[in-house]
């Protein structure tokens, strides 16, 4: 629990912008993200326009910015996140969405925002994926997990048949993770898994493709790759 992961830490202090427009439920994050004693959040006072907002940005450099993500009821909400990732590169984007469709899950991916939070769930969830990014781990609200997680198309297989037979739909997901090069705990990150989990997964998998050596895998993953692209 976070409790525990710093209750031996000294309190350490967060700036906060809140771009959010409904006054109850920015009332009541304001209220939620006050309430933790192993952390405390400096909150600023109401920003009233979207140039203010910018200046904000800029000159504050907040520790993280809350967005609803329909602020202003159109895309202004994706532009402040594009916005922020351009004028201050630390500070931590956390979204706020009703609806996670397509284009949103792929801008929110080119942005590499790893916070997000169904709008409609307790405000008790801001607190926790503030806890999260605290730590540098992503937080994707269960209601949008299965979306954001979805492959919309598999880099290694189309026409390995006999691959998907062999290797489960974890192990294919994985399999994709090391064909983009990444390592274990950001697979494990990406996957909401642990890192002994993906270890084990990746054994297993060359066990059952019959892979041995250092980086056999991630050399596998480049061959069939090839042979795919010669294929289309």
């Amino acid at each position: 629990m976070l409790t525990n992961t710093l209750s031996h830490m000294e309190i350490k202090e967060f700036d906060v912008i809140v771009v959010y427009e409904d006054p109850l439920k920015k009332i009541g994050i304001k209220a939620m993200l006050n309430a933790p004693e192993e952390f405390k959040f400096n909150l600023y006072e109401d920003i009233s326009n979207l140039e203010e907002l910018r200046k904000s940005i800029v000159s504050l450099k907040p520790d993280f910015i809350i967005i609803d993500v329909n602020f202003n009821f159109d895309d202004t909400g994706i532009k402040l996140a594009h916005y922020t990732r351009l004028h201050s590169s630390r500070t931590k984007i956390i979204i706020m969405a009703s609806t996670l469709d397509d284009t949103l899950t792929k801008q929110l991916k080119e942005l590499d925002i790893k916070w997000i939070v169904y709008k409609a769930e307790s405000v008790e969830s801001i607190t926790k994926c503030a806890g999260r990014a605290i730590q540098n781990k992503p937080y994707i609200s269960k209601r949008f997990r299965e979306t954001w997680l979805e492959e919309k198309k598999d880099i290694l297989f189309t026409s390995h048949d006999i691959l998907l037979r062999r290797l489960s739909k974890t192990e294919i997901e994985i399999l994709n993770q090391v064909a983009l090069g990444k390592t274990n705990p950001e697979i494990a990150n990406e996957l909401y898994k642990s890192h002994r989990t993906i270890s084990n997964h990746r054994l297993n998998i060359c066990k059952k493709l019959d892979l041995k050596g250092n980086n056999a895998l991630f050399k596998f993953t480049m061959k069939l790759s090839q042979i795919n692209r010669q294929d289309v």
